[in-house]
Order: C-alpha cells, then structure tokens, then sequence
C-alpha cells in the first residue's frame, strides 16, 4: 500500500467513517479506455470540491479551491493532493473535528471518463458524468510541485 501512505499516515480509522485501504490495482488505463472519477464537495475549513481519477491503482486526487471548471476555456486551480484508495469513490459523510480534512463531504459528480494523454505534468480526459461532461486538461504550473491547472477545453 506504499501509494497511500500519505492518505493512511494522515487518518486515523478509529475515528474518522473514511473507507480503510482494501484495494490498490497495478497498472493504468491506456489512451481510450475508460476509468472512473468522482468530485466530492468538501465543507471542511475552506468549502472546496475533491476531483479524483481512478489512475495507477488509486484515485489521483485535486482540491478544487473554486469548483471545477464549467465552461470552455475556463480554468481553476487545482491542488494536488495525497493519492486515495479507490474504496473512497463513494465516499459521503462528516469527518470529525478533530481529524484531518474535518468536515462533511458529498458527492457532487461521478462518472467515467476516457483517458486520451498522460505525461509528466500533463492528463487529457474527456468526463462523463452527471454534471461534467466534456474534454478537461490538468496540467502542472509553475515550479510549485503540487499546483495544477484545470481547463475545460471542449
């Protein structure tokens, strides 16, 4: 489970509902197949939404400080967070004060979507879902390691 020490170091399961580390799957979806993603809306300290992409045997996760983006052209930040396991794609609930990321959280989207790039720095995907649908870009800014950006692009 080495993926998921950040997220396992971070929590602590006697307190928190958050789903404990069962399943990590090797490998990725190549170009054209399909995976799952998921946005979370977080009301934790800051109100921010979670997008998280079944990717590498886990959910490659992003805060979304503002929400994804909506409409062609549009972008937002996107801060990279730990990697979670995939048990956390439906994850709904109140995390404790107390504990990191405290807070109630609810899904907001889910759906799948077509991976069509992955590079250093650099995910293309086109999403499926209830609410987002379409061509979405993540790329890395700048020399912060974790900054991101998320663009809607059809």
């Amino acid at each position: 489970m080495g993926k998921l020490k950040g997220y396992t170091k971070k929590r602590n399961f006697s307190q928190s509902p958050e789903p404990k580390p069962k399943t990590v799957r090797s490998g990725d979806f190549p170009p054209g197949e399909q995976g799952r993603f998921v946005v979370q809306e977080h009301h934790a300290r800051r109100l921010h939404w979670d997008f998280r992409l079944e990717m590498d045997g886990v959910l490659k996760s992003w805060a979304l400080p503002k929400g994804p983006p909506r409409e062609k052209g549009e972008r937002r930040l996107a801060v990279e967070v730990e990697d979670h396991p995939l048990e956390y794609m439906n994850f709904q609930g109140v995390i404790p004060e107390g504990n990191y990321g405290a807070g109630k959280g609810i899904i907001w989207d889910r759906g799948l979507y077509a991976l069509l790039e992955k590079k250093p720095g650099k995910i293309k995907a086109v999403l499926r879902g209830e609410r987002l649908q379409g061509a979405f870009l993540l790329v890395k800014r700048g020399k912060e390691e974790n900054q991101w950006l998320m663009i809607k692009y059809q």
